[in-house]
């Protein structure tokens, strides 16, 4: 599961280039019918498949690639099924959520990440960035 969490990882980067300076808000995406297409085809394997971590890293990155936050966010909720401590997903979860401007949420994801012993110091120095962001107490 790890590679296909890291080109999760490396997609959800790309969606938000500015990272933790960016605006909580998302730029729309340009959306081709191609993309839908993908989207589509995705989402119904997605449904045929659950809790496959490839599967659900596919719909995950054909959800950002069309802007739908709420979908990828439930791709890789669905990934903490598969394995509930994984610091990737929790700091792409976190992300997420704080694009939505859902900090709570955001926050919970990262802390996750500050508190785990499987993170890098990379992921929990983003996290930290994150929270500082969050304005919650």
């Amino acid at each position: 599961m790890k590679k296909f969490v890291l080109v999760l990882a490396f997609s959800i980067a790309a969606a938000s280039a500015a990272g933790a300076q960016q605006d909580a808000a998302p730029a729309a995406p340009k959306v081709t019918a191609a993309d839908r297409a993908a989207y589509n085809a995705a989402f119904q394997e997605s449904l045929r498949n659950p809790i496959d971590p490839p599967t659900l890293v596919r719909y995950a990155e054909a959800a950002l690639k069309i802007g739908d936050l709420e979908g990828a966010i439930a791709a890789l909720e669905r990934l903490l099924l598969v394995d509930g401590e994984n610091p990737e997903v929790k700091l792409e979860l976190g992300v997420l959520y704080f694009r939505l401007g859902s900090m709570e949420a955001a926050k919970s994801y990262l802390q996750g990440v500050t508190g785990s012993r499987r993170a890098s110091a990379d992921q929990k120095a983003k996290a930290e960035s994150y929270i500082k962001q969050t304005g919650t107490p």
